[in-house]
């Protein structure tokens, strides 16, 4: 059978806008216009473990929370699929806009599909809110004077975790690394976080997004000599890698960088027992955690939530806060007003907007318990130290994010 065309798989993805409307429209009369917000996220494919469908139910429990209302307009939350194409993502996000007046974007799933969202998004005024995306450009070179960044950038990943493990005797390193945007981004901060602490980078070698079959791969990084076999992926590449690792023996050299709470219950404890890793959120940290997360997965089937799933609800319940305190949806003042108010949620600890949109904070450096040690099937980690949040960035990656000239 021939592949679709472009034009017949927009049409498919914009039939998924509306099928996916719900879960959360307030009703409106005539008089009121919704204020929407679109979930532009992988809803079926390979990273909606990581955000998905439960990336919508966060922003539309966000929505819930707030009242349902703000500035005398309903709510509407809608969520899209955009299957990690950034060219179906692009054409779901002028959908949004022209045909939904949606004003605000929550971006998830791969990073390239954000990046390419949130530079439409910077050119018509829109607010975007990076809450599945992890490659630093979002906040650098790709940021937008209208976008915060509410999961850790690949460069925080790599400071919170590669110098620690240098530190402990990982000197000579070599990395795994999926061959896309987030990827090369992962492998070249952790590269320089090595270096810095006084490592070195051996080697690099490259999977295709996807990959079911690592072993080449891990068969080269163990010919390496490194000390250090770093994997520069994430989701069921991630999980790929780790359990065939485990099939060669080599587990113990195997450091991950970005690890979600649905990759560990994937992995199973009994193979992901004793690996670090780097959150700026889980759910059992504290008390005001605990709370949302068994409100999320008492809707959920017990789906126990990502950092990604958090930074939609917080994200989100943000939004909505800066819109009432900035009397419009108009981006520029949003985004003032949302660096301009705490965030109060009290999931994270010590949280700040920098001038270039990248949302601060503490860090969490994790284990994961042992099948012994875990009390249920959610408790997975236990907290071995806080990481502050400023000492994991460099003076370039606090610089603003120039105003577009766009009219």
């Amino acid at each position: 059978m021939p592949r679709p065309s472009r034009t017949r798989r927009l049409a498919v993805a914009g039939l998924l806008a509306t099928a996916l409307t719900a879960p959360f429209t307030a009703p409106a009369s005539a008089a009121e216009t919704p204020l929407r917000i679109g979930v532009i996220e992988d809803l079926s494919g390979m990273y909606s473990g990581n955000g998905g469908p439960n990336m919508v139910l966060a922003a539309t429990m966000a929505a819930e929370d707030f009242g349902g209302k703000v500035l005398g307009r309903p709510i509407e939350v809608i969520g899209v699929d955009h299957q990690n194409k950034p060219d179906i993502g692009s054409g779901l996000a002028r959908q949004l806009v022209d045909q939904r007046g949606v004003t605000a974007f929550v971006l998830g799933g791969a990073s390239s599909v954000g990046l390419g969202v949130q530079a439409y998004a910077k050119e018509r005024k829109i607010t975007t809110m990076v809450t599945g995306g992890y490659a630093s450009q979002f906040s650098g070179p790709g940021c937008s004077p209208y976008g915060t960044q509410w999961v850790p950038s690949t460069g925080e990943l790599a400071n919170a975790v590669a110098g620690a493990v240098v530190q402990g005797g990982g000197k000579k390193w070599y990395f795994i690394t999926a061959d896309y945007v987030f990827g090369h981004g992962l492998a070249a901060d952790a590269g320089k976080a090595v270096k810095a602490a006084g490592g070195t980078v051996v080697g690099e070698i490259r999977h295709p997004l996807g990959a079911t079959d690592i072993s080449s791969q891990l068969i080269q990084a163990q010919s390496s000599g490194a000390d250090v076999i770093g994997l520069a992926n994430a989701g069921p590449d991630l999980v790929n890698t780790i359990k065939q690792a485990r099939e060669f023996g080599i587990t113990s050299k195997v450091v991950a960088m970005l690890v979600f709470t649905n990759n560990t219950v994937a992995l199973g404890l009994d193979a992901a027992q004793g690996i670090r890793m780097a959150v700026n959120f889980y759910w059992d940290a504290n008390e005001p955690s605990r709370a949302w997360a068994r409100r999320l997965m008492a809707r959920n089937g017990n789906v126990v939530p990502t950092m990604g799933h958090a930074a939609a609800y917080s994200s989100v319940r943000h939004y909505l806060r800066a819109v009432e305190k900035a009397g419009t949806d108009e981006a520029g003042a949003v985004n003032k007003a949302m660096k301009e108010l705490p965030i109060d949620d009290g999931f994270y600890g010590k949280p700040r907007i920098q001038a270039n949109g990248r949302v601060v904070m503490d860090m969490m450096l994790v284990e994961v318990k042992s099948p012994k040690d875990s009390k249920s099937k959610a408790d997975l980690y236990r907290v071995i130290e806080t990481i502050p949040g400023d000492t994991l960035f460099t003076p370039a990656d606090k610089s603003g994010c120039p105003l577009t000239t766009a009219g």
